[in-house]
Order: C-alpha cells, then sequence, then structure tokens
C-alpha cells in the first residue's frame, strides 16, 4: 500500500500533526507516502502554503523528525506545483522546486474545470513541456475523453519521455471507472509509463481514500487482459476429438503475453495452470510454432543420443513438420516423410526446409527399414503398421495420441524385435519447469526465422474455426480474435 498524494495544510509546520498522519498511515498499514502541500495558486480564492523560505524550511526540519520517528513507513517530502501560462506566476513557482530538494514535486492543472477540454488537456501537455517536476497530477477523463484519445496519448507518450510518471487520484475528484482506467493502463503499458496511486487526502480522515479499491481495480483490469485470448491456435487432428487444443495466446500486459491451455473458442481463461508467461518481443508465428516444435523437443532431448539418423516421420500436420524442423535444426539429415495426400501447401513448406538446412527430404509408402519411427499422427492403425513392420533394434516414438479406436499390439513383436518405444505425450512426464526452459530455449533459437511462411493467422469470424476444422490450408493455422 501506497498513498503518494496528502496534504498536509496545518501540519506542514506542526509537528503534532505530521506524528497524528503517520500514525495513521501505519493504522492502514502503509509502506510508502509523500506528504505534500501546495505552493503558490493560481486561483486567488485558494491559499497557498509551501510557498516562503521560513515555511519550507521548517517543513523539512519536521519531515526529517518525522522519518526518524517512524523508520518502517518510508516518507518522502513533496510539493504540488500550480501550473499557469502567468510567466511571473511560473517562475516564483519554479524557483521554489530548483531551490529546495523536494523527493516529489506534483505537477497540476487547477481552475480549468469549465474550460474547454481541448484547453485543459493542452494545459497539461504544456506543463509537461515547461515544468520541473516528477508527476502529473490528477489528469482528469471527462465524459468525452474518447473524442480526444489521440491527445491523451500524446501527453502519456511525452510524460514517459521526460520521465514524469502519472498520479492516479482515487479521491472524490477524479471518479475513475473501468473503461477509463483500462484505457489508461494501456497507454501506460504502450509507452512504459509510470504511475503512482494517491487519494489527494486534504484532512488525516482522508487518508487512503480509495487507494484499496484502486488496487483492487487495476489487479482486474490486469488480470483479465492477461487472460483474455487475442489468438488461439488449432489443431483439425485433435480437436475433432474434444480435445482442449493448443492453447491460447493472451493479449500483451505489463510486456508479456500469457500462453495458456484454452479451447479454439475460448477468449477467456480463469485459469493459470500450466501457462507460461511470454516477452511481447516474440511475435505470435514465433509462439505457435515454437509451442508445436516443443511437443518433440520435450520427447527428442531426453534421447537425443538413441536416435539413429535412418528415420520415418509419419503424418505432416504441425505436429510431424514441427518435429522434422527441430531434427533438422539437431543436423540430422537422413529422413523420410510418409503421409497421405500431400497438400500443396505441404509441398511448398518442404521446399523451404530443403533450403533452409540443404538437405534432400524424401516421401514414401513404406515403413520397412527404418531405425527410428516417429508417428505423428495419433492413428492407431498406423501405429500397428509401424509395430509390425519395424527393424529389429529400432526406437519408436509416439508424438500422435491414439483416440480413433482401441487395439491390440503384440508384446511379443516388441520382445522379440528388441524394440525401444518412447511415448510423447507433452503434458505427462515432464515438469513444468522443464517445458517453460525448453520452450524458452526454441523462442530464442528461433526468433529470426520466417514462421509466416507455415502460419496463417485468420481474423475470427463465425465460420472461421469450421472452415479449419474441414479444410486444413496451412502448416500452422491461428484465429485472431478482433477483441
Amino acid at each position: 500500500m501506497e498513498d503518494m498524494h496528502i496534504h498536509l495544510k496545518k501540519g506542514v509546520n506542526d509537528i503534532n500533526i505530521m506524528r497524528e498522519y503517520a500514525e495513521k498511515c501505519i493504522e492502514l498499514e502503509m509502506k510508502k507516502v509523500v506528504f505534500l502541500d501546495h505552493g503558490n495558486r493560481e486561483s486567488k480564492k485558494h491559499t497557498p502554503v509551501l510557498n516562503t523560505k521560513e515555511v519550507i524550511d521548517k517543513y523539512f526540519e519536521n519531515i526529517e523528525i518525522i522519518k526518524r520517528e517512524y523508520p518502517n513507513l518510508e516518507i518522502k517530502t513533496g510539493l504540488e506545483s500550480d501550473f499557469s501560462y502567468d510567466k511571473e506566476f511560473s517562475k516564483k513557482e519554479i524557483d521554489i522546486i530548483n531551490n529546495y530538494n523536494f523527493d516529489v514535486v506534483i505537477g497540476s492543472v487547477h481552475g480549468m474545470g469549465k474550460a474547454e477540454y481541448k484547453d485543459y488537456l493542452k494545459a497539461n501537455k504544456d506543463m509537461i513541456l515547461n515544468y520541473p517536476f516528477d508527476v502529473i497530477g490528477h489528469l482528469k477523463l471527462r465524459k468525452e475523453y474518447e473524442e480526444y484519445k489521440k491527445e491523451i496519448e500524446e501527453i502519456v507518450k511525452l510524460a514517459s519521455e521526460r520521465n514524469v510518471r502519472f498520479d492516479l487520484n482515487t479521491s472524490d475528484r477524479s471518479r475513475w471507472n473501468i473503461q477509463q482506467l483500462e484505457f489508461m493502463l494501456g497507454l501506460f503499458e504502450k509507452y512504459k509509463a509510470e504511475y503512482s496511486l494517491g487519494s489527494d487526502a486534504h484532512c488525516i480522515e482522508e487518508i487512503g481514500y480509495g487507494i484499496k479499491e484502486m488496487y483492487i481495480k487495476i489487479d482486474k483490469i490486469k488480470s483479465n487482459a492477461e487472460r483474455d485470448i487475442e489468438y488461439t491456435i488449432v489443431s483439425r487432428g485433435t480437436e475433432k476429438y474434444g480435445s482442449k487444443g493448443y492453447m491460447g495466446i493472451s493479449k500483451v500486459i505489463d510486456g508479456n503475453r500469457l500462453f495458456l491451455l484454452s479451447k479454439h473458442y475460448d477468449k477467456y481463461i480463469d485459469t493459470y495452470k500450466d501457462s507460461f508467461k511470454i516477452p511481447k518481443k516474440f511475435d505470435v508465428e514465433n509462439i505457435a510454432f515454437s509451442r508445436f516444435e516443443l511437443m518433440s523437443a520435450l520427447t527428442i532431448r531426453k534421447i537425443e543420443n538413441m536416435i539413429k539418423d535412418n528415420i520415418l516421420i509419419i503424418g505432416l500436420g504441425s505436429l510431424g513438420f514441427t518435429c522434422l524442423f527441430y531434427l533438422l535444426k539437431l543436423g540430422f539429415k537422413n529422413i523420410k516423410i510418409l503421409t497421405r495426400n500431400v497438400k500443396e501447401f505441404q509441398m511448398e513448406a518442404i521446399k523451404l526446409l530443403e533450403e533452409r538446412f540443404n538437405v534432400k527430404l524424401e516421401l514414401t509408402n513404406e515403413f520397412e527399414k527404418y531405425d527410428t519411427y516417429i508417428d505423428a499422427t495419433g492413428n492407431s492403425e498406423v501405429i500397428k503398421n509401424v509395430f509390425e513392420n519395424a527393424n529389429n533394434g529400432s526406437n519408436i516414438i509416439l508424438l500422435g495420441t491414439p483416440r480413433d479406436k482401441e487395439y491390440f499390439i503384440n508384446p511379443l513383436d516388441i520382445n522379440r524385435k528388441s524394440l525401444a518405444v518412447f511415448g510423447g505425450h507433452e503434458l505427462n512426464g515432464h515438469t513444468n519447469e522443464e517445458r517453460e526452459e525448453i520452450l524458452f530455449e526454441l523462442l530464442n533459437e528461433n526468433d529470426k526465422e520466417e514462421f509466416s511462411k507455415f502460419i496463417n493467422i485468420y481474423k475470427s469470424n463465425k465460420n472461421v474455426v469450421e472452415k479449419i476444422l474441414n479444410k486444413k490450408e496451412n502448416i500452422i493455422e491461428v484465429i485472431k480474435y478482433d477483441i
């Protein structure tokens, strides 16, 4: 908890009032506060406080005493400075700012409640350009703020460039709703702008007013944003069996995307289970591609030294193709592919890999004479054929998940042929830490690859999922929700 905007008023020069304020802050479990008051006031109906040397010196003296008496409460010495277009007024105020070592100076535009909103925003922008301050005080979003989003964004961008943070004011004077707050937090994220919370208390009873509620609002907005799915990866092969699919990719919040288990039609996820935070520097194509590659990498890494370079990959969907890519990265070259009804986009993808890794990849319909079999179909008849036709001493890696029907594999085939069989389910047999470590290795390795050649991102509409599930047109298919 922090309250970075607490007015002392008469307490500026009364150390006993300061003590009462400090006690109240501790009662409210505050860890960090800014005690301050106004300097010169532009409005004649408001009384200046911190505007003479005598008062300011005493103020600093008392603050130092209070800091020593309350070591567990971080107290900052502040000033709230009025912005004015009057040059004489501005000079007096800027002189005070420059001549005293305030920890925090809040610059505020006052007295423009009835002015046009565009003029109020311009004044805030001019203040950033002309005043030496740390925080822009209680920037208000009026009802018509949506008409001025561009101007507000310019203010946030300029403030960030000048290391000026924003005072998210929790007083009744500000009245933030969720939509306004979400808009501002989005701009803060976009421009790496800092902000702090302040009650704008003008008496001891107002200290901390609205702070907890504002924390709750911010947490809710951030949590929802992390869990709002912006992209979802679709698997034609498993989705028809009711599988969860291949995860959703959240909106960017606090510089990261959240990678979550989800169904292809989910736009919101209410759990962080089996999720990873991925920095926004990694584009969606890389994330989607590396996500499929992870399925193969988890298993292959453990048995890499057992894999013989005479490999048959069965299936050339998303899983089979990314497995092929991963093996080529490891240096394996003697690889054949068994797949039915090869489509043009698959042939184009194979050609790109041949050029990338300087290899010749062959298609085949034969199961015999391979030392390593990798099934990426999950088709039970295909797997049955693998066991029946495998060479003696072969390795069999089952990346696909059989769901179509039950069948019997004769264990004598495994015994008499000395077969080594490895299950490759990505969620079982691996720790979350292990999965995250390998995923980030893949993301960094793949950062410079042109994965858009293998991936299509569809704009969401009522027919797009049906289209993908019924007619595969790309190696990896991703939906972007228009949210």
